[in-house]
């Protein structure tokens, strides 16, 4: 019966043995292998037959074959091997670690061990070991002031950030209380509390630096907990001084646009797309019935209902959707003011700019009432002889004064045409001046034969003989009695004309000027005597003036239609002058083309004034908008990796180090780590190229060397298959910061080869397109993936924004590579379409 149990026993240890998933052996004397179980093939990848009567030293891994055979002389004194370590080399070649118990057995001499594979722990461990390593250099190494508080509020730990701002070692700051060195003490205490008491606190912290400067930190207290306990608080400060000072400036930059829109002479107000009315000036206010305290946030067409479809509104329409400046001239209805218009469109925002008109409309309708009047005449010729008698006389003369040619012969015209009231003086004055030999021309009152009245304008011409004296003269006369009754009647209208600062010119029918008033010899320094007989474009036009603005509309105005448009002329002086023009045609009883009246208004002031204020108010919207969006991002992702980490450090405090979650846990906490350095480390790239914009330096690069380099550095990414052309002339320079630069193409040629498409080999085209506008335009195109930039045209160059999501990326690098071309002064655009390819255009400044 004993035999029968100790049989069933060694069956059923036999089973156990063979059925273990630990390794169990026997070895004689040699180190040959006796036994081995199953779990053999499991562990070391060959069948335990095919490992009897092989020595175990096959089997270990080289490097451990010395403290093997070691452990092999323990066993021969007889002792026992219960945590011994090695390694073995499984039949595919890769290492398998293993924790043995070993006895040698006196009876029959033989090593009895068994090995438990222990690899994974032992990778499980170094992982632990490695993420606690990098989670104390992410803590040492943080640029952030990291300390943590037990639950008595003493500090535990600093990390070198702490002690470099507070001058401190990291001794003297361990077992102190924070509020020592915080400049609120009680409010450092409070916080500490409500931290131990489960909240999460946050607020600004502001220190004073050995050189008298302040800094702004974002301050995080949050409690740290243990299996559900609060055992501690952390704080995390990060340094947000660069970001409040650009908060600042830009406030102060508005204020200083607020104080220049408060103070032009233009009315000005800005509406967003919802046509709601985002701003008001005070001149918008005194124009029109706007109050900026009722007004901001109402849409503009509930307070001009009456303008809706009108010239206001379609003109505003067309602005927002081609993204042209409009500039026209029209009258509010309700209000019967003609207003001058300028609006700028941005992507958000139309800045109107506008002045009240309404008088020198009515002076241009006045104008043209006295241009109406005027009708063509004609002119009667005399010829006299030395003692001014009447030699000669044309129809024309006769049709004007009613006296035939005989009647005329032998007087003289002074008698002959003599009124009561004419004026023998100037009629006196011009004779002794055409006696010397000098032209005569002058205006006088005269009678028909009839006995009306007729004025004449009358052009002297004297003929002079042999010894210079005055043989006879020429009187060329024309019929100006309707002229003079108009100017007359216009008198008061003429004085506004003369008096005005706009400049007035009238023209006849083939664009001959007729005459000028006195504000357009101010302006122009021309003369009227200069001026007439010359058409406008001959006169004015310089090598910059743009034909296109006038001949854009000739069609309109020559449908007897006013027209208004702004050009750039040219002073007597070469001085260019920017004009705004209204030009009207005069047009006769039937419909036809008489002449035209040209009003023009000096704008060059305004125009600089209105382009730099358009400029300066999208720059510091899209700055204010960039801003927002920087901030919003970041801190968003800031605060996604903060609760991530935290999140899983309370998991881990409650989680068995040696469980599957645990790992994953730890793998999770490693990548939010590594991710939340990431942002960091943008956050301080981005800023680097705020800061240094203004100072930045500058200077000659030589744009195919720098490209060169780029591609050199590219290595062994770019595949022989891979196709990479550049045609830029040798020595083309542009002038910029060659780090920036370098970086902008190697950014852009790796994002090449990081998207390029799996159906084709890659292409790389580096092109030069020439220099508009004294830049360097360069084209970087591939054949890649591609995506649609038509769709994604708001994401473009955005901070965080991916179009490819298969491959990994933060999505950063486009952003960094516009802030860096904008630092150095370029631009820079970008076309791509899905499945073809990305084409970037870089304009970089040559001088």
């Amino acid at each position: 019966m004993e035999t029968l149990r100790e049989e069933m026993n060694a069956v059923v240890w036999g089973k156990l043995a063979y059925q273990s998933n630990d390794l169990l052996c026997t070895f004689d004397g040699n180190g040959s292998i006796v036994h081995i179980n199953s779990a053999s093939e499991s562990m070391l990848g060959f069948a335990s037959a095919e490992g009897v009567g092989h020595l175990y030293a096959e089997f270990v891994h080289a490097k451990d074959r010395s403290i093997t055979r070691q452990a092999a002389r323990v066993l021969e004194k007889g002792e026992t091997l219960t945590d011994f370590q090695n390694r073995l080399v499984h039949r595919k070649g890769h290492t398998v670690y293993v924790q043995w118990s070993a006895t040698r057995s006196a009876e029959d001499g033989l090593v009895y061990a068994i090995g438990r594979d222990i690899t994974a722990l032992r990778l499980g461990r170094r992982r632990l070991e490695e993420s606690e390593q990098r989670y104390r250099a992410l803590f040492e190494h943080s640029k952030d002031l990291v300390f943590l508080e037990n639950a008595e509020g003493v500090v535990t730990e600093v990390n070198q950030s702490f002690c470099d701002t507070f001058s401190v070692s990291k001794e003297k700051a361990q077992n102190a209380r924070a509020s020592v060195f915080l400049p609120t003490a009680s409010s450092a205490e409070a916080s500490l509390q409500a931290a131990l008491a489960g909240s999460t606190i946050r607020g600004d912290l502001e220190l004073k630096t050995e050189t008298g400067d302040t800094k702004v930190y974002d301050a995080v207290k949050y409690p740290i907990k243990l299996k559900g306990e609060i055992i501690g608080v952390q704080t995390v400060a990060r340094d947000i001084t660069p970001m409040v000072r650009a908060y600042e400036a830009s406030q102060r930059q508005a204020q200083k646009m607020n104080t220049i829109l408060e103070s032009i002479t233009d009315g000005f107000l800005t509406v967003g797309r919802d046509w709601q009315i985002t701003y008001i000036n005070k001149e918008a206010e005194r124009l029109l019935p706007f109050d900026r305290n009722y007004h901001i946030g109402v849409n503009l067409w509930e307070l001009f209902p009456e303008e809706v479809d009108g010239e206001f509104y379609v003109n505003y329409q067309h602005a927002f959707a081609t993204g042209e400046t409009v500039s026209f001239t029209s009258q509010l209805k309700k209000y019967g003011k003609w207003l001058r218009v300028k609006a700028y469109p941005s992507d958000e925002v139309l800045s109107i700019y506008f002045y009240d008109v309404t008088e020198h409309v009515e002076v241009q309708r006045e104008i043209e009432k006295l241009s109406l009047v005027a009708s063509n005449t004609t002119n009667g010729v005399i010829i006299a002889n030395s003692e001014s008698r009447i030699e000669y006389v044309n129809e024309g003369f006769t049709t004007l004064t009613g006296y035939s040619f005989e009647e005329a012969i032998g007087h003289i015209p002074f008698e002959l045409l003599r009124n009561e009231r004419t004026n023998s003086e100037t009629n006196r004055k011009a004779y002794e001046n055409l006696l010397r030999g000098e032209p005569v021309s002058f205006e006088i009152l005269n009678s028909r034969k009839n006995g009306s009245d007729i004025w004449l304008s009358i052009q002297l011409n004297p003929i002079v003989g042999e010894g210079g004296k005055v043989e006879r003269y020429i009187a060329i006369q024309s019929d100006i009695t309707e002229r003079i009754k108009t100017q007359q009647e216009l008198e008061k209208l003429s004085l506004v004309a003369s008096k005005t600062n706009n400049s007035v010119l009238i023209a006849d029918r083939d664009w001959r000027i007729e005459w000028v008033n006195d504000g357009f010899t101010r302006l122009y320094g021309y003369s009227l005597e200069e001026a007439v007989g010359k058409k406008p474009s001959e006169l004015l036009y310089g090598p910059k003036t743009d034909k296109s603005k006038f001949t854009a509309q000739e069609g309109k105005l020559r449908g007897g239609e006013p027209i208004s448009f702004e050009l750039l002329n040219l002073a007597k002086s070469g001085e260019e002058v920017w004009v705004n023009i209204e030009t009207s045609p005069v047009l006769d009883r039937h419909g036809n083309i008489m002449r035209y009246i040209e009003v023009q208004t000096d704008i060059s002031a305004l125009k600089t004034s209105e382009l730099e204020l358009a400029k300066l108010a999208e720059d510091l919207y899209r700055k204010n908008n960039d801003l927002q969006q920087f901030t919003y991002v970041v801190s968003h992702v800031l605060r996604q990796h903060g609760a991530n980490i935290m999140g899983l450090l309370d998991m881990l405090m409650s989680t068995d180090k040696g469980s599957e979650t645990y790992e994953h846990s730890m793998a999770f906490l490693c990548r939010s780590a590594y991710g939340l350095d990431g942002v960091l480390r943008d956050m301080n790239t981005i800023l680097t190229i705020r800061e240094n914009r203004g100072s930045l330096e500058m200077g000659p690069v030589d744009i195919r060397e720098v490209l060169s380099e780029a591609l050199s550095s590219l290595g062994e990414r770019l595949q022989r298959e891979d196709s990479v052309s550049i045609d830029i002339p040798a020595g083309l320079t542009a002038r910029a910061n060659r780090a920036y630069l370098y970086n902008v193409f190697r950014q852009l040629l790796s994002n090449a080869v990081k998207f390029q498409s799996a159906e084709r080999r890659l292409e790389i085209n580096v092109r030069y397109l020439g220099s508009p506008a004294e830049r360097a335009l360069l084209s970087v195109s591939d054949n890649g993936s591609g995506f649609n930039s038509a769709k994604e045209e708001k994401n473009l160059f955005k901070l965080y924004k991916r179009f490819h999501t298969q491959q990994e990326g933060r999505g950063i690098g486009l952003y960094l590579v516009r802030q860096q071309v904008e630092a150095m002064g370029g631009k820079i655009e970008v076309t791509s379409q899905e499945g073809k390819g990305t084409n970037f255009y870089l304009y970089l400044p040559l001088k």
